[in-house]
């Protein structure tokens, strides 16, 4: 009887643990995944290197500033994956993009995120959404952004624009949410580009 009880005893231990190996992070559990932004191949605009840009970081709204993807069903919901996850937050992330975009442009001597000196003009945005939609059978990403271009100097605005687009995802997984939002960013870039081109 005393065996059996020691046997029992034993067991309801290494059930125990095993319980909470599952729930506190053990090699049952599902690891997170990560996603980041590409630049796009697009049309770039012609002129000669001018002067040193800084690229601030932008700023993004509330929502937004966790790593978590955001996926919407309807205009009420707001809700976030619990394991795909941005590789790094969205200012962080869509601030380095656009730096390769205006390395990319050839529009400017040098591109800067932390500048150690002043620079002649300044990049800086605010993302008010980034996230996946769901209607239906359909899903898309939507991108909102806003984008200026000012000069150092005189603070004076040379171009200022908010861009807001959807893009359809080929299936609703966040790879697709990342290839989608990535065009879309491409394409306000390059719009943005041409008008820095023209204001430069």
């Amino acid at each position: 009887m005393r065996i059996f009880t020691k046997i029992l005893t034993s067991a309801t231990i290494l059930l125990a643990a095993l319980t909470l190996t599952a729930c506190f992070g053990g090699s049952t559990s599902e690891p997170s995944r990560y996603y980041m932004l590409a630049v796009e191949d697009i049309s770039m605009p012609s002129g000669n290197a001018k002067g040193k840009v800084q690229v601030r970081k932008f700023t993004v709204d509330p929502a937004y500033q966790k790593a978590n993807i955001v996926y919407r069903e309807s205009a009420y919901d707001f809700m976030f994956y619990d394991l795909d996850l941005w590789a790094s937050r969205p200012d962080h992330m869509i601030t380095q993009v656009v730096a390769e975009y205006a390395v990319k442009s050839g529009l400017f001597e040098s591109v800067e995120i932390k500048g150690n000196s002043k620079p002649a003009f300044e990049i800086s945005g605010n993302i008010s959404a980034i996230e996946e939609v769901d209607e239906g059978s359909s899903q898309s990403a939507r991108l909102a952004i806003e984008i200026s271009f000012r000069k150092v100097d005189s603070n004076e605005a040379l171009f200022e624009k908010r861009y807001e687009g959807k893009e359809p995802m080929d299936k609703r997984e966040p790879r697709a949410m990342a290839e989608a939002t990535s065009k879309l960013l491409g394409k306000f870039m390059e719009d943005a580009l041409a008008n820095m081109a023209g204001a430069n």
